[in-house]
């Protein structure tokens, strides 16, 4: 990946993961503290948390930004490392975290769609 490509990736990534991070967090002590409810002044009720925090649309789209922001990012170093001349320690870096990053992205669509 080019590392212009990859800093865009990254930068355009960064506040819809951080909003949809958030919202995870919020709605998930939504459902698990009246404290945290009371604090919403009244906003956040248990079945709004419950919609929120499962939602498959927010899981797949937090996964799925979660992986791409991931991926640039470590493009961005990769092409650090390949600049300091170790191309091949670069290359396994990249290739490494790629074949996690599916994994995990799998586990996410099982998760979601699997039986």
């Amino acid at each position: 990946m080019k590392a212009k490509t990859a800093l865009t990736l990254v930068e355009w990534t960064s506040l819809p993961l951080l909003l949809l991070a958030g919202l995870l967090v919020i709605s998930g002590y939504g459902l698990t503290s009246e404290a945290a409810r009371n604090a919403s002044l009244g906003v956040l009720t248990f079945p709004l948390s419950q919609t929120i925090h499962l939602s498959r649309a927010i899981k797949l789209g937090f996964v799925s930004l979660l992986l791409l922001h991931t991926y640039a990012g470590i493009g961005m170093l990769a092409k650090k490392v390949e600049k300091r001349g170790h191309s091949r320690l670069a290359a396994l870096l990249e290739y490494a975290v790629l074949a996690f990053l599916i994994y995990v992205g799998w586990i996410a669509v099982n998760g979601e769609f699997g039986g």
